[in-house]
């Protein structure tokens, strides 16, 4: 008889960990020349999905992933570049013209605004229906492997630079605005911005650093982390069409959070998803 319970519980041991096992799968897309694998890693476990659009932001990656491997659920990435160097654009020539577009500003169903987001590189092509049509591809095959998840996790990273004058030659310097981070969703010096305009409410607690914070789309997810007094953004109801998947998601009234963190701050981001995580799952 202790025999017989042995084997039951190795099978339902072996059952167990099978069900746990990591899976990696990858579709390729291709934009103009380019070839866009869309990564999906994927454990059992919670009913999310953390998506990360910007391949340069490998702390995002890298805490994305150590969440899957603790809690599970399901993580879709972009890889794009060649050579070891991470790049935050996709570039990609079709026709002879070479273009470039941000990831993640190819979320809507604007055609204009789409086309203001993709820029030209190189070449005397333009900005045609055949260019605004192969992007608008790739992001529906970004957004399938997202949409059917009840809670979507965006994972950025940003640079959370001041403002400056940067000398490029000798008598002539560049002036590169402050990057972005919470306070960009500040009106300052009368002056409004995209981010600005798209807030509705916005939760700052000074002990946490600027890099660090949240965007969602839903006033209890607001209230939820303020409760948790961490910095969060609420997006508006009428946000800046501006191609973000924030501003898609909400068009779904999809349940979205954009956990924003310090280029390079690893620590930092699984903290916030563990706080988040805490906050959605206990």
């Amino acid at each position: 008889m202790k025999y017989i319970l042995s084997i039951v519980f190795l099978v339902l041991s072996g059952f167990q960990l099978s069900a746990q096992v990591i899976t990696t799968s990858a579709k390729r897309v291709y934009l103009g020349d380019k070839m866009v694998n869309i990564k999906v890693i994927s454990k059992e476990g919670q009913n999310l999905v953390y998506a990360h659009v910007h391949e340069n932001e490998t702390a995002a990656l890298e805490a994305g992933i150590a969440m899957i491997e603790k809690y599970g659920g399901k993580l879709v990435t972009l890889e794009h570049s060649t050579g070891s160097a991470k790049s935050r654009n996709i570039t990609f020539k079709l026709n002879g013209t070479e273009y470039v577009v941000d990831p993640n500003r190819i979320y809507t169903p604007n055609e204009e605004v789409l086309a203001s987001n993709i820029k030209i590189v190189k070449g005397k092509g333009k900005v045609d229906a055949q260019v605004i049509g192969a992007v608008k591809s790739l992001a529906h095959q970004i957004w399938d492997e997202i949409k059917y998840k009840d809670i979507i996790i965006a994972i950025h990273n940003n640079k959370n630079m001041p403002a400056e004058y940067k000398r490029r030659w000798l008598f002539w310097t560049h002036y590169e605005p402050e990057s972005f981070s919470i306070k960009s969703y500040i009106k300052s010096h009368d002056q409004s911005s995209d981010s600005n305009q798209s807030c509705s409410d916005i939760y700052i607690n000074p002990a946490i650093n600027n890099s660090e914070f949240y965007i969602v789309t839903q006033r209890p997810d607001f209230e939820l982390l303020v409760r948790n007094k961490y910095t969060v953004v609420l997006q508006n109801a009428n946000p800046v069409d501006d191609g973000s998947m924030s501003v898609y998601a909400a068009r779904y009234q999809k349940r979205y959070f954009n956990a924003e963190a310090k280029m390079g701050r690893v620590k930092e981001q699984k903290e916030m998803l563990e706080i988040l995580l805490n906050a959605l799952f206990d």
